[in-house]
């Protein structure tokens, strides 16, 4: 068994954080390392991390003079510091069942077969959110992630960083993050849109705790949602468009094609008809409550 790293990024997560670890030292798959990096918690939450490092040898806290990254350069010195070939991503306050590890591993090994491990490569699975309010779960990621199109990433997210496993090739590309980068599980998922591979698994292998804390919630205010809404995110044409031309030698000419119209469609100089006939003529993924903010906003 080769040796997966779990890259843990805490901040005052004491509520939590020992139900999460738990389940991560209870893995089926145990060659494993917990690596964590704290954020500049002021609860405990570094004192319970410190139990766990005594209590099991896999478990190692990180120490730097850094201080508070936010939660996406906070991954990204988890990510440098990481030796393994495989990465895995945990928020301080979810659930893993104990079979994730072994699950997501058992993909990507089969994927590398098949394609060698110099691919970058990137399994994710789906997850169950947990209401702790109306004790309820319910599927988190739709049947959108089951299209394995290049343009189907663009106007649509579906890859949850807590349920992903990367190949140390794909590590290799993303480090060290650029400026373009908001958000660390976005990021990775576009590389392997780009130039590897991205492999869904359609099972749940975690809960996923909704609570108003969560830096990126699975359910926001429907008034404020009405108001911000755009049928595309202005940080993350940035950032396709940054990938777009760091990778274009490597793009064959479908990609090259499905990526000139997604730039024309996100540019507000065009039209807002011709936008959305060029969305539709070049079969670019949008749900129709995107359209429709596409024709009045």
């Amino acid at each position: 068994m080769e040796k997966i790293d779990i890259l843990l990024a805490t901040y005052n997560g004491s509520k939590y954080l020992s139900e999460q670890i738990d389940s991560l030292i209870n893995q089926t798959y145990k060659n494993i390392n917990i690596i964590v990096r704290d954020d500049g918690s002021t609860d405990n939450t570094v004192e319970i991390i410190e139990e766990y490092e005594k209590k099991d040898s896999r478990v190692r806290l990180l120490s730097d003079n850094l201080g508070n990254l936010g939660f996406v350069r906070n991954f990204e010195e988890l990510m440098k510091n990481s030796t393994s070939e495989y990465l895995m991503f945990s928020d301080q306050d979810d659930i893993w069942y104990n079979n994730k590890v072994e699950t997501s591993y058992k993909r990507i090994k089969a994927i590398e077969e098949k394609n060698g491990k110099s691919c970058p490569i990137l399994v994710h699975t789906n997850s169950k959110i947990m209401n702790y309010e109306t004790r309820t779960k319910s599927l988190f990621i739709s049947d959108c992630a089951k299209n394995s199109s290049f343009e189907n990433s663009f106007f649509n997210f579906f890859v949850q960083g807590s349920t992903m496993l990367i190949n140390g090739s794909l590590k290799r590309e993303a480090l060290p993050f650029s400026k373009e980068v908001y958000l660390h599980d976005r990021y990775l998922h576009l590389i392997a849109e780009f130039i590897g591979i991205r492999s869904y698994i359609d099972v749940p292998t975690m809960d996923y705790r909704q609570h108003s804390n969560n830096e990126i919630g699975s359910s926001v205010n429907v008034i404020d949602k009405i108001k911000n809404k755009r049928y595309f995110n202005l940080k993350d044409r940035e950032l396709l468009i940054f990938l777009d031309n760091t990778y274009s030698a490597k793009l064959d000419e479908i990609k090259k094609e499905k990526m000139d119209a997604y730039k024309l469609i996100v540019n507000n100089n065009i039209s807002r008809f011709k936008r959305l006939k060029i969305c539709n003529k070049k079969k670019i993924p949008m749900n129709i409550k995107k359209k429709i903010f596409l024709i009045i906003k």
